[in-house]
C-alpha cells in the first residue's frame, strides 16, 4: 500500500472521528434545548393556568354583580336588548346591498326591543309620567326615534295596545320629539277611544306644536263626550275667535244658556258682537260710497238687509226699492221686500209679488220659499202654497231646512202620514240636520199620542222612542232651543219633573221670549207640580203671542178640570177642538169631563169619533168602554175590553173593568182569574182590590172581603166605596170603636153622606152605653 493510499485512509478516518465527534455535540445541544424548552413550557403553562383562573374570578365577579345591578334594576335588561337592536338596525342601515331577511330580522329585534322597553316603563301614560332625570334612557330614545323613522316604522306598526302607546308618547315628548308623540297618543285614541285624558293630552300636544287645526279637532272631540264642560267651551271658544266668530259665539251662547258664563265671557261675547255687526260704520261707509256712485247696486242691496236686520223697515224698503229700479233681477232686494211687505195687511199682494220674484231668482234659500207659502195662505189660496212647496222640495231634496218645516205644518194639521213621508224621505247627506230629529221627535210624541193604551209601560215606551230623536238633535246641536223644550216635554211626561224644569231653563235661555210653546210648556209642568195660579198665570202671557193655538184653550181647560170645574173646562176643550178637530188629548179630556158630569151618551159620541180618526188609540177604547158600563151595556164593553187586552196582556186597569162587567153580567166566577191578574200585575190597584172585595162578599166570605177592602183603602186612601164596605164590615160585626174611626174617615171623604153621620152616631152611643155599664 503506498503512502498516498495510507494518507488518504487516515484522511477519512479523522474525518470520520470529527464528524461523529460533531453528531455527539450536536445531539447533546439539541438535548439541552429539548429540556430547556419543556421546562419553559411548564412555566409558561403555570402562568397561563394562574391567567385563567384570574379571568375566570374576574368574570364570576363581573356576573355576580350584572345579575345584582339586573335584580335591582330590571329595566336594564330591556335597554341592553334595545341598544343592541338599536346597534344592529344602525349598522344594517349603514351597508350598502342589505339583504331583506337582515332588514327583516332587525325589524323583529327592534320592535320586540321596543315593546320590551315600554313595558318596563312605569307610570299612566301621562307627559308627567316620562322620567325626565334618566340621561342613559334619554340618549337611547333619541337613538330609537331616528332609526325608527329611517325603517319607516310608527306606532302603529309596533303592536303596543293603548297603555303602552301612551307610555311611548310620553317618552318621546320627553326627549323633544313631538310628531312621535302626537302619532303615539293618537294611536293610544283608537286602541282606547273616547279617553278623556288621552284627548286632553292630544289637544296639549297639538297646541304645543302650534297647530290650531288639530288643537281644534281634540277640542271638539272633548266636547262630544262633555258637551257642557265649561272650561272646554271657553277653550274653544277663544281658539275660534281668529278663526270663525260665529262658532266662538255660539259656544259663550251655551255658557249662557248653563247659567254659568263669567263676565270674561260676557265681555268676548260683546267683542265678537261688535267685529260682528258694527253696523253703524258699515252703513255710513255704504253711503258715502251710494254719494259718489249710485249706481253701486250692490251696495244698495247690502244697505237693504242691514236696515231689515237693523228693524228700520221703511230704510229697508227705500234702499230695495232703489236696488230694484237699478237690476229687477236683484234677488235679495226681492227678498228685502218681501220680508217688509208682509207686515202690512194692505201690501199682502205686492208682499206676494216680491216673494215669488225672490224665489224664481233662488235668493233668500228656504226662508224665501216658506214665506211665499205663507203668503199664498193668508191669500186663500193654501193649495197653491203648498204646490210651490212640494216643487221646490223635489228640485232640491237636499234642503233639510225646507223639509223640516214642511214637517213641521203637515204635523200642525195632523197629518202624520205626511210628514212621515217627507222626513223618511230625507236624503242621508241631511240626516246630520238637527231639524230633522227634532221632527222625527215631533213626530214621535204625536204617533205616541194615537197608541196609548193608559198604561204607564206602554206610553213610556212610545215616549222612550221619541226622546231618542230629541238626543240625537241635541248631540248634533246643544243651542238647539227647540230640542230642549221638547226634551222637557218628554221628561215631563216620562214623570220626571227635575230634569224637565233643567231642560226648560236651558229652552228658555236659548228661545226668545215670546215664543208661545215656551210658555205653554211651562204652563203644564207647573200644573203637574199643582201650581195651578202659576199655570194659570204662563197660559195668559202665552196667549199674547199666539191666540190661534188650540194649545191655548186646551190648556186652560186642565187648568179648570184641576179646579174641578167640569163644565168650563169642557167647554174649553170643545173651543180647542174648533181650532183643531184632530187634539187626540183634548178629546179625550172632555171624555172625561163627561164621564165625571154624568153624560155618559156624550163621552160615548167623543170615543166613536176619536177612534174613527185613531183606531189604534187604545185609551179611547178604554174610555169608551168605561160609559159602556156606565150606560149598563156590558156586552160593548167587554168587547172594547177584550181588545184592549188583546193589545196588552198586563193592562191592570182593563182586567179590572171586565172582572166588574162580568160580575154585573151574573157571572162573578169568571171575574176572580182576571182581579187577580190585574193585582198581580198592579198590587196598588185600589179598583181591583175592590172589586175582588165586592166579589167575596157575595160568595159570603166577610174576612177575605174585608182584608181586600182594606187593602184598596191602603192603596187609595180617597177611595171611598172600600172605607164604606169597612165601616159596613165593623159596624155588623160589633167593632165599636173600630167602626167608629172607620165611619169617621168615610166622612173625611164626604162630609155630605148622612150614612155615615148616622152610624157614626150609633157607634159612638154603643160605646158610651159599655163604658157607662
Amino acid at each position: 500500500m503506498d503512502a498516498l493510499s495510507i494518507l488518504f485512509g487516515l484522511a477519512i478516518i479523522a474525518v470520520g472521528g470529527a464528524l461523529g465527534w460533531r453528531i455527539n455535540q450536536l445531539e447533546k445541544s439539541i438535548h439541552i434545548l429539548k429540556e430547556e424548552s419543556i421546562q419553559k413550557m411548564d412555566e409558561q403553562r403555570a402562568s397561563n393556568n394562574s391567567s385563567l383562573v384570574a379571568v375566570h374570578h374576574t368574570l364570576a365577579s363581573l356576573d355576580a354583580g350584572a345579575k345584582t345591578l339586573l335584580s335591582t334594576q330590571p329595566q336594564l335588561e330591556g335597554r341592553i336588548m334595545l341598544h343592541s337592536a338599536i346597534a344592529k338596525s344602525e349598522s344594517v342601515l349603514d351597508r350598502q346591498g342589505v339583504s331583506s331577511s337582515d332588514l327583516k330580522e332587525g325589524g323583529q329585534k327592534l320592535v320586540s326591543a321596543v315593546r320590551d322597553l315600554v313595558a318596563s316603563l312605569q307610570g299612566d301614560g301621562s307627559l308627567e309620567s316620562a322620567p325626565l332625570d334618566d340621561v342613559g334612557l334619554s340618549t337611547l330614545s333619541r337613538r330609537l326615534f331616528i332609526v325608527l323613522d329611517k325603517c319607516g316604522l310608527g306606532p302603529a306598526d309596533l303592536a303596543l295596545n293603548g297603555l303602552e302607546c301612551r307610555r311611548l308618547g310620553a317618552l318621546a315628548h320627553s326627549v323633544g320629539e313631538n310628531k312621535w308623540a302626537l302619532k303615539s297618543f293618537e294611536c293610544a285614541n283608537l286602541q282606547i277611544p273616547g279617553d278623556t285624558s288621552c284627548l286632553k293630552i292630544l289637544e296639549n300636544l297639538a297646541s304645543h306644536v302650534g297647530d290650531s287645526g288639530a288643537r281644534l279637532h281634540w277640542l271638539e272631540e272633548q266636547l262630544c263626550l262633555a258637551p257642557d264642560n265649561p272650561e272646554l267651551l271657553r277653550s274653544h271658544a277663544h281658539l275660534m275667535v281668529n278663526i270663525d266668530d260665529a262658532a266662538a259665539e255660539k259656544d259663550v251662547k251655551r255658557l249662557e244658556a248653563l247659567g254659568i258664563d263669567t263676565p270674561a265671557d260676557r265681555s268676548l261675547l260683546s267683542g265678537l258682537r261688535e267685529r260682528a255687526g258694527a253696523r253703524n260704520e258699515a252703513l255710513e261707509s255704504l253711503d258715502k260710497a251710494l254719494e259718489e256712485d249710485p249706481t253701486r247696486v250692490s251696495d244698495w242691496s247690502i244697505k237693504a238687509k242691514m236696515h231689515l236686520e237693523m228693524g228700520e223697515m221703511d230704510e229697508a224698503l227705500i234702499a230695495a226699492d232703489a236696488c230694484l229700479s237699478l237690476d229687477r233681477q236683484q234677488g235679495e232686494a226681492w227678498v228685502v221686500r218681501a220680508h217688509v211687505l208682509k207686515h202690512r195687511p194692505s201690501e199682502l199682494k205686492a208682499a206676494l209679488k216680491a216673494a215669488t220674484h225672490a224665489v224664481a231668482l233662488s235668493a233668500g234659500g228656504s226662508e224665501s220659499i216658506l214665506l211665499k207659502a205663507d203668503l199664498l195662505a193668508a191669500s186663500g189660496r193654501s193649495e197653491e202654497g203648498k204646490e210651490c212647496l212640494e216643487s221646490s222640495l223635489l228640485s232640491n231634496p237636499m234642503d233639510s231646512e225646507l223639509r223640516s218645516a214642511m214637517a213641521a205644518m203637515a204635523l200642525q194639521s195632523a197629518e202624520l202620514q205626511k210628514a212621515t213621508d217627507l222626513l223618511r224621505s230625507t236624503p242621508l247627506e241631511s240626516m246630520s240636520d238637527p231639524s230633522i230629529h227634532i221632527q222625527w221627535g215631533r213626530l214621535h210624541l204625536a204617533s205616541a199620542d194615537l197608541h196609548r193604551d193608559g198604561t204607564g209601560e206602554t206610553d213610556n215606551r212610545l215616549l222612550l222612542i221619541a226622546k231618542e230623536s230629541f238626543d240625537e238633535a241635541l248631540r248634533l246641536d246643544r243651542e238647539q232651543g227647540i230640542g230642549w223644550l221638547g226634551m222637557a216635554r218628554i221628561q215631563r211626561r216620562l214623570g220626571d219633573k227635575e230634569a224637565a224644569a233643567i231642560s226648560l231653563t236651558r229652552a228658555q235661555r236659548l228661545l226668545p221670549e215670546n215664543q208661545p210653546a215656551l210658555a205653554t210648556e211651562c204652563a203644564l209642568l207647573a200644573l203637574d207640580n199643582g201650581k195651578i195660579s202659576e199655570a194659570e198665570r204662563l197660559i195668559e202671557n202665552a196667549s199674547i203671542y199666539d191666540n190661534r193655538s188650540a194649545t191655548i184653550p186646551y190648556l186652560k181647560g186642565n187648568i179648570a178640570s184641576a179646579r174641578g170645574s167640569f163644565s168650563e173646562a169642557k167647554s174649553f176643550y170643545s173651543e180647542a177642538l174648533t181650532i183643531s178637530s184632530g187634539h187626540s188629548r183634548a178629546l179625550l179630556n172632555r171624555i172625561a169631563c163627561s164621564m165625571a158630569m154624568d153624560e155618559a151618551h156624550l163621552a160615548l159620541d167623543d170615543c166613536n169619533t176619536l177612534l174613527e180618526n185613531a183606531p189604534s188609540l187604545h185609551l179611547a177604547r178604554l174610555r169608551r168602554a168605561e160609559a159602556f158600563m156606565h150606560l149598563a151595556d156590558w156586552t160593548q164593553a167587554t168587547e172594547d175590553l177584550d181588545l184592549v187586552l188583546e193589545n196588552n196582556p198586563r193592562h191592570s186597569h182593563a182586567l179590572t173593568l171586565l172582572a166588574g162587567c162580568n160580575i154585573a153580567m151574573g157571572r162573578p166566577e169568571s171575574a176572580e182569574l182576571p182581579l187577580n191578574e190585574a193585582l198581580r200585575i198592579n198590587p196598588n190597584n185600589a179598583e181591583a182590590w175592590h172589586q175582588r172585595g165586592l166579589l167575596y162578599m157575595e160568595w159570603g166570605r166577610s174576612d177575605a172581603a174585608l182584608a181586600d177592602f182594606e187593602k184598596a183603602a191602603k192603596a187609595d186612601p180617597n177611595h171611598l166605596d172600600a172605607r164604606l164596605y169597612i165601616a159596613a164590615s165593623q159596624h155588623g160585626s160589633g167593632a165599636w170603636e173600630e167602626a167608629r174611626d172607620a165611619w169617621a174617615e168615610v166622612l173625611e171623604l164626604n162630609p155630605e153622606n148622612e150614612v155615615a153621620r148616622h152610624r157614626l152616631g150609633q157607634a159612638e152611643s154603643y160605646l158610651f152605653d159599655t163604658i157607662s155599664q
